[in-house]
């Protein structure tokens, strides 16, 4: 069956995928021409199609007007911009604009407060160390739903049945990734309010 193969081959991509930690980030100010590059150079790899962008100066423009992203400094993005930008691709091929918005709220406000000794750096690299252990977690996973699609048509003695196999095998990655937006998008509106966020934090200088 060539599609095993074939996932197999795409799952030990994606374990071996390399991830871009703080310090492969330039520890300099860059222009938005050199952001653009830089996370074409770095996640490209992980495009469909060839001639797809990964983040174009429109996308990064919008980010900044929707308060996603910090707005530059002098035309340049920082370190702490480029995590963000990461932070921002990841998600937003699974959440709204409106839900990563609320998702980086928190983070964009500590790494915008002087007082603040969050590193935001350090907290991306932690997160970094989790997903490769998340990567092999998810690999087996797979690939035990690849087992129980299959075994659904084991007694199945037709010129279809590798269709219907990998049918079922699309079909039930595609409800589980159902599955996790749809927690994710009630977790966020659990715990990442900001309407609720900033009530409270308006109610915190009155009196009672």
């Amino acid at each position: 069956m060539d599609y095993l193969m074939y996932v197999k081959k795409i799952l030990n991509d994606i374990e071996k995928m390399d991830s871009i930690y703080s310090k492969d980030i330039p520890n300099i100010s860059l222009y938005m021409d050199q952001v653009t590059t830089f996370m074409d150079d770095n996640l490209g790899s992980l495009k469909r199609k060839e001639n797809d962008k990964i983040l174009t100066k429109t996308m990064i423009n919008n980010y900044s007007k929707n308060h996603i992203l910090p707005p530059p400094i002098k035309k340049k993005y920082t370190p702490n911009h480029m995590i963000m930008l990461i932070f921002i691709y990841y998600t937003k091929h699974i959440l709204s604009i409106t839900d990563i918005q609320k998702l980086l709220s928190p983070l964009k406000d500590m790494i915008e407060n002087k007082d603040s000794d969050f590193s935001l750096e350090e907290f991306y690299d932690s997160l970094l160390n989790i997903q490769k252990d998340e990567y092999s977690l998810f690999n087996q996973h797979i690939e035990s739903t690849i087992e129980l699609a299959i075994d659904a048509f084991k007694d199945f003695d037709s010129e279809s049945k590798n269709m219907l196999e990998l049918f079922n095998i699309i079909y039930l990655l595609t409800i589980q990734a159902s599955a996790q937006k749809y927690l994710a998008e009630k977790l966020i509106d659990k715990f990442f309010n900001t309407d609720q966020s900033n009530d409270n934090k308006s109610n915190k200088g009155k009196k009672d």
